[in-house]
């Protein structure tokens, strides 16, 4: 699991969308996840459909929850009920994320609880982004 693009200039004020994606799963269902940032940096605005999880045909549920005091955001993508997991890569979800103040910040995964279609767990390794906020 990884951000695409891994390193993010922006300018205060400005928006950007950084892809999460995954990358040779299989029979993904659910994966709810925990991301930290630097709330003095930046904030998340937006959660958005990634195309993924859906299949190209499915509706997803994509649920989000910021916490923009501690720098962090609960993210979590669903596929419908009674669906089957999605196998291959591909981008989950895009964070619309807005430079507020100069300065830098990681973005990361630090908690990633991913479920096949018979909710085992997926093992997945995550990484980072780096992000720089300019004047």
């Amino acid at each position: 699991m990884r951000f695409e693009p891994p390193n993010l200039s922006l300018k205060v004020g400005q928006t950007a969308t950084i892809g999460v994606v995954v990358e040779n799963v299989n029979d993904l269902y659910s994966i709810p996840m925990l991301l930290q940032y630097n709330s003095a940096v930046l904030s998340i605005e937006e959660v958005r459909h990634g195309g993924f999880l859906s299949g190209g045909t499915q509706e997803i549920a994509i649920v989000s929850q910021h916490f923009k005091d501690k720098g962090q955001s609960i993210i979590s993508a669903t596929r419908q009920p009674n669906t089957p997991g999605v196998s291959g890569s591909g981008t989950l979800i895009g964070i619309v994320v807005k430079g507020i103040a100069p300065g830098s910040s990681n973005l990361s995964i630090v908690q990633v609880n991913a479920k096949d279609s018979q909710q085992k767990l997926i093992p997945l390794v995550t990484s980072e982004a780096t992000l720089q906020v300019q004047p």
